[in-house]
């Protein structure tokens, strides 16, 4: 009994909330938990009852319960337009296009309630075998008021009174078919639109942008076509762009970034007609290149590039120039594992040996482990970064204490050494060096100009390995280096 009395006071607590933060609260929840919410109290029902954001689900509802979440959806709206309550959000999702005539009459009522978040999704039907498109109703593009609109599997048609979107600045577009027509009437109308997503679209060639339009546009989020030309050098106020599966060129992208004078994130994702990367910016902060499989060569003057993420294959010839704070991530994908393989993949890290901290993905250790007669041969190529990350979906053929010794090799001065190995939990190494003004009186590495880990070595923390991992690194490390003190996170079990 008396946990039950705290319970019910708790509850009380809350009902006693203002009431804009019990509506708050339940704009988080599905409609129908929503309503069920209402019944607790007369606070409640009060707050739902002026409730103006609604998501009736983004996920398809089974045909059967559609006849009454339409009785729904018909209250809550007319009551809405019959006390005057501007709406803020509204979210569906359709399972089937027989119900979007009821769409038309709520977008009606919805525009009359000033929607500013409108966020419909449909089942697009198969007719003959093949994927067809809905019809999106017209009424939505009289919506003066809308502020963000997200819509998904409709046919895009403007309509003969154009387009009325002056306060729109958020447009999410996925699995929908459009046409050149509908985005000049798009830029010439948005003029305060902030942000596009495009993505699954058919009927779009080319997507150009005129030289008064958006001119707002600050984000291009997964530009995702077959579009043949892109211009968008129009949009000043431009600060990210996502391309994918975009016949971009050379010439296109190196002239971009001189129109482009305020990019900071640029992705791209298998624009296979690139082969030559160069890019000169002082404003890029984020750069991806995925899939991008034919790049022979990037060349990158981006002084305050902070993000680096880098997966096409086979590895491009490189010169960099980027922020000391920079956090690169690499996914390989090796035509080979053998010296040939270990000698061009070293050669690349070098051009990132300043880095702040590398992220290495790859199938196999093999990959990684450069062989040691190999190592004769070349300098290690991360001798400036402090911070390596191994993400391995198999350990085959190296142990633990391979993989890090490798790693050693690859950063001699880590400070920080983390990987997983496709188990749950991230194995990590912290190191610790002996100050800069201790006296070493021990001899560096006579193949090396600087003092490797060997020498300088003091202490290790690890942490999350098996007591067998354990016991191996403590031989290895206590063998290797003059260290006073090895700490193990839980406690070393192998003692």
């Amino acid at each position: 009994m008396e946990g039950r009395s705290d319970v019910d006071a708790a509850a009380d607590r809350i009902s006693k909330l203002p009431e804009p933060i019990l509506q708050h609260i339940l704009s988080f929840l599905l409609a129908k938990d929503a309503a069920r919410m209402s019944t607790l109290s007369k606070v409640w029902d009060s707050a739902w009852n002026s409730l103006s954001s609604f998501n009736f689900g983004d996920k398809f509802l089974k045909s059967k319960d559609m006849p009454k979440l339409v009785n729904v959806v018909n209250q809550t709206l007319a009551n809405r337009q019959k006390h005057k309550i501007s709406m803020q959000k509204f979210s569906l999702g359709l399972p089937h296009h027989r119900w979007l005539s009821y769409v038309d009459d709520w977008i009606k009522i919805l525009i009359a309630c000033n929607i500013k978040e409108l966020n419909l999704r449909v089942s697009r039907p198969i007719y003959e075998g093949k994927l067809e498109y809905n019809s999106l109703p017209e009424a939505i593009f009289a919506a003066k008021a809308l502020n963000v609109l997200r819509l998904d599997g409709f046919k895009i048609e403007l309509p003969s009174d154009g387009i009325k979107f002056s306060s729109l600045r958020e447009l999410h577009l996925s699995d929908v078919f459009l046409n050149e027509e509908f985005i000049q009437a798009l830029c010439t109308s948005c003029c305060n639109l902030e942000d596009l997503y495009l993505q699954n679209f058919d009927g779009l060639a080319s997507f150009q942008v005129g030289n008064t339009s958006l001119p707002k546009l600050k984000k291009i989020d997964s530009l995702h076509g077959n579009l043949k030309v892109v211009k968008i050098t129009a949009c000043k106020a431009l600060k990210t762009l996502y391309l994918n599966c975009v016949a971009v060129t050379d010439e296109w992208l190196e002239s971009l970034f001189s129109s482009l004078p305020n990019l900071e994130i640029f992705k791209l994702f298998s624009c296979e007609t690139l082969k030559n990367m160069k890019i000169t910016s002082d404003r890029l902060k984020w750069l991806m290149a995925s899939r991008c499989d034919n790049l022979i060569a990037v060349e990158l003057d981006t002084p305050n590039l902070i993000k680096f993420q880098y997966n096409c294959h086979p590895l491009s010839t490189f010169k960099l120039k980027a922020s000391v704070l920079l956090e690169a991530t690499f996914c390989l994908f090796p035509e080979t594992d053998d010296n040939h393989w270990h000698s061009k993949f070293t050669k690349f890290l070098a051009n990132f040996n300043h880095s702040k901290a590398i992220e290495l993905s790859c199938h196999c250790d093999r990959v990684i482990v450069i062989p040691k007669d190999l190592r004769e041969n070349f300098l290690p190529p991360l001798y400036g970064t402090n911070i390596l990350q191994v993400n391995l979906q198999n350990q085959s053929k190296y142990s633990v204490v391979d993989i890090i010794d490798s790693m050693l090799w690859i950063s001699p001065h880590l400070g920080a050494l983390s990987f997983i190995i496709r188990a749950p939990g991230v194995k990590t190494l912290k190191f610790i060096y002996e100050d800069a003004s201790d006296n070493d009186e021990k001899p560096c590495c006579a193949s090396l100009p600087w003092k490797c880990w060997r020498h300088v070595l003091k202490k290790v923390k690890l942490q999350n390995f098996t007591c067998m991992e354990q016991q191996e690194l403590r031989n290895y490390f206590f063998a290797n280096a003059d260290i006073s003190e090895m700490v193990v996170i839980p406690p070393d079990c192998s003692l």
